[in-house]
């Protein structure tokens, strides 16, 4: 049964788990709790994320919110947050034993690697991959100033060079034009790193 709730319904119950925290002066191990008994009172068919939690919080919550709720705060710790992107799934001029030859993956993964899964839903599309990364990072608190691009798929390197160049220039007109709606597009690598 698909439940669908109205907004104010969503804000209420999502604004009920931000006073709670705030209220109980709560710490990282006391949020799983919070979020699991709100989740009851209102028979919700699953528990509110983190960042969904963090898009209804004020904007004087998300201080003391931002501690508590950033699940991998080690992924920022450096000040450089790395997003991983994949490239289309290829055959592989290798025949290496260890591989595990997933598909709808690159060779050399199995396609249910979290990279490969947001590869998939964005239809291995580079632009959509890296703004997508960027908006989960950014909307879990993380910092986005400084990103470590990493092309994931070991096929990668044997792809047509114009592939690799339209991928990487695709992955930094992402970065470029994040957050916003405009989709300026570069015409090459050296263009698109110029504007990153």
């Amino acid at each position: 049964m698909l439940l669908l709730f109205s907004i104010p319904f969503a804000m209420e119950y999502h604004r009920e788990i931000i006073e709670e925290l705030i209220g109980k002066c709560a710490k990282r191990e006391d949020v799983a709790k919070i979020k699991l008994g709100v989740a009851r009172k209102y028979r919700l068919s699953r528990i509110p994320s983190n960042s969904e939690i963090l898009g209804h919080a004020e904007e004087n919550e998300r201080d003391f919110l931002l501690p508590i709720l950033k699940k991998k705060p080690v992924r920022s710790l450096s000040g450089i947050t790395v997003v991983a992107v994949m490239a289309k799934p290829a055959p592989c001029p290798g025949e290496c034993i260890y591989c595990p030859r997933g598909e709808n993956a690159p060779q050399s993964y199995t396609g249910f690697e979290p990279a490969a899964l947001r590869a998939r839903a964005n239809d291995y599309s580079p632009y959509l991959q890296v703004k997508g990364r960027l908006n989960q990072l950014k909307c879990t608190g993380h910092s986005i100033d400084k990103v470590e691009l990493i092309i994931m798929g070991g096929t990668f390197p044997s792809l047509e060079e114009s592939y690799q160049n339209g991928f990487v220039t695709s992955c930094l007109d992402g970065m470029s034009n994040f957050p916003y709606e405009q989709e300026k597009l570069s015409e090459n690598v050296g263009e698109a790193q110029e504007r990153n």
